[in-house]
């Protein structure tokens, strides 16, 4: 069965566009102007099976119309919704992830990406299909599409782990330099966590969570995100912020994940010593998962060129991290935590080359 997709968005260019390049590729497709006309195409044709969606419309939103949807019809159908921002919202982007949206396009839209991630919510359609035919008792036409299932399943693993990775990345946007950075972070967390003996779930949260340590920097103008000199004292207070802005945007969330991004983006800067910011915590009164993306924080910072600084090789970054340089101490890291620094430096280093910039 050809899945039929249903394209809302108050741009005709943007409609005519993802029509064209969707229905290439097998698709079947219509489009409305607005979120009040595609909550009537959605109510009169049971077809539907996906819905990429703009944010923002005149008239009804589209988180607006999603919420609707679910309400009056989301039970009795398989139906996966895609949103579209060319605002930067990010704590839009997650509500719409809390309601269920399985992802979320950045404009302008990238056909390839949009191409993927229809073709992700087709899976899942057909994934709910074979979850409700079981229901019912169609035992026997499940059992002959268990390896394709199983299939499915894998890649909706990694569907929502891509959901946030594209959070990440809009909140490191602004400074280009970053790179890699932010899938370095997850890969230090996740072996910190596997070397304190961490579940395997645990460790798949914090490789999730950790990326977004610096969604605050949303909030952080670009000429001190960027400034090659140092910072004056009232331009440091206000990159502190980030902090606290990060924290109140992944904070509205309900998902254990979302909810560990929001204590390390709000505690990653705080040390053990008691000397961090923004609210000098000490020792273990810091979440283990801040604790354990500071130190990852530190070494990728020491390593990377900034504005402000060279990137250094590996034995000086070690050095200054377990002797110290008058900046960096070894006092401002949990003493587990740098003992698995010490007998492992050489991890951090292949993770660093692994996913260099």
């Amino acid at each position: 069965m050809t899945i039929r997709v249903l394209i809302v968005d108050d741009e005709g260019a943007i409609r005519d566009e993802l029509n064209e390049c969707l229905s290439e590729d097998g698709y079947e497709c219509v489009e409305a102007a607005n979120g009040e006309q595609g909550l009537d195409l959605l109510r009169r044709d049971p077809r539907i099976d996906v819905v990429l969606t703009d944010i923002r419309m005149p008239g009804r939103s589209g988180l607006d119309m999603i919420g609707t949807a679910k309400t009056e019809i989301g039970a009795d159908r398989e139906l996966e919704f895609i949103i579209m921002t060319g605002h930067g919202g990010t704590a839009e982007a997650i509500d719409a992830l809390q309601m269920g949206v399985i992802d979320f396009l950045e404009k302008p839209i990238d056909i390839n990406h949009a191409l993927h991630v229809v073709r992700r919510a087709e899976e899942l359609v057909l994934l709910k299909r074979a979850s409700r035919h079981y229901a019912t008792g169609l035992e026997a036409d499940v059992q002959s599409k268990t390896l394709a299932v199983r299939k499915l399943l894998g890649n909706l693993e990694n569907a929502y782990g891509e959901a946030l990775e594209c959070l990440a990345v809009a909140a490191e946007y602004k400074d280009p330099e970053t790179g890699n950075h932010i899938r370095r972070m997850g890969a230090y967390a996740q072996m910190i966590a596997g070397e304190l003996g961490w579940s395997k779930e645990r460790r798949r949260m914090i490789l999730l969570a950790a990326p977004l340590h610096d969604a605050g920097k949303i909030g952080t103008p670009e000429t001190i995100l960027l400034k090659p000199g140092k910072l004056t004292a009232d331009e440091v207070v206000i990159m502190k912020q980030h902090a606290e802005i990060g924290h109140r945007i992944l904070a509205q969330a309900k998902h254990p994940i979302m909810l560990s991004a929001a204590n390390i983006a709000w505690c990653h800067h705080e040390r053990w010593d008691g000397g961090g910011y923004p609210r000098g915590l000490k020792g273990a009164e810091t979440p283990i998962e801040a604790r354990i993306t500071a130190l990852g924080d530190v070494y990728d910072a020491l390593r990377s060129k900034r504005p402000y600084k060279p990137a250094f090789d590996q034995d000086k970054t070690v050095s200054i991290i377990v002797d110290g340089d008058g900046r960096t101490d070894p006092s401002h890291f949990d003493p587990k935590i740098l003992e698995i620094f010490k007998s492992k430096p050489e991890v951090f280093d292949k993770i660093f080359t692994a996913l260099a910039d």
